[in-house]
């Protein structure tokens, strides 16, 4: 009996190693073949150093005063530097580095283990996978701050008038290609530089594209002179732009700040 109990003991345990293991290797697999391009192209570094993006062309005056753009996507690029805010009391501690108030509200909302992972959050992939296959509740979040940017920088290929089961299996395929995107960008960029791209290329709504042109938008200053207040509205709206705008939903745009501020606060920004 006691060698039964044992041996049944023993078959248990094997099939918890097998169903814990499982998907584990079903996304080592993946991942490997995502790599070598079996999902279709990834990125190469060049493009990687090289992203593409449509920028406005600004006209200067002798003064450096800006006369007006030229633009598909009314956007122009700013440096992380540019971040940092004319007052110099007003940088945030996140994870032991000292960010500009834009960034402290990007990572608070969405990335708060930014500085400790290299691309990708297994433990956030973790609770959503948990969440959705185990509990049946549909989650989303889980992409860092860096997938989020592979996603904007090279956009998911497109399915359209197919079913759902070649709907999931693109999003699959598109979801592990950025997973590595995600992990060449690191390679190839540091954080801060991420971060800086992160903001540069995401829409504001307003036809306002990077965080230069919605500052000038909705605000008329240029990214080093917003408040934290000003900085948590341009950070909250990416999520919905037009939902969230200041302009055309102010209720909801101040909602959604006040989200932003609470998330930084519970941060330890």
């Amino acid at each position: 009996m006691a060698k039964k109990r044992k041996t049944d003991k023993s078959k248990t345990i094997r099939l918890m190693w097998i169903v814990v293991m499982t998907p584990v290797a079903v996304a080592a697999l993946m991942l490997t073949l995502a790599a070598v391009g079996a999902f279709g192209r990834i990125p190469s570094f060049e493009e990687l150093e090289n992203p593409k993006s449509n920028l406005a062309t600004e006209v200067y005056a002798d003064n450096g005063k800006v006369l007006g753009s030229f633009f598909v996507q009314n956007r122009s690029y700013v440096q992380y530097a540019d971040l940092f805010s004319t007052d110099p009391t007003a940088v945030y501690n996140i994870s032991g580095h000292a960010v500009p108030p834009l960034a402290a509200a990007l990572i608070a909302v969405e990335d708060e283990r930014f500085y400790s992972h290299s691309g990708i959050d297994y433990r956030s992939l973790a609770r959503v996978g948990f969440k959705t296959l185990l509990l049946g509740q549909s989650q989303g979040g889980g992409s860092t701050i860096t997938q989020q940017l592979a996603k904007n920088l090279f956009p998911r290929d497109t399915v359209r008038n197919r079913g759902k089961v070649a709907r999931t299996a693109k999003l699959v395929q598109s979801k592990f290609k950025e997973w590595i995107t995600a992990i060449k960008l690191e390679h190839n960029y540091t954080k801060n530089e991420i971060a800086a791209m992160y903001l540069n290329t995401v829409g504001y709504g307003s036809n306002a594209y990077g965080i230069k042109s919605a500052a000038s938008t909705f605000f008329g200053k240029s990214p080093s002179e917003l408040n934290i207040q000003e900085a948590a509205v341009l950070v909250g709206v990416v999520n919905a732009p037009t939902r969230y705008s200041p302009i055309i939903n102010p209720q909801n745009s101040l909602n959604r700040r006040n989200v932003v501020l609470s998330r930084m606060r519970s941060s330890g920004a």
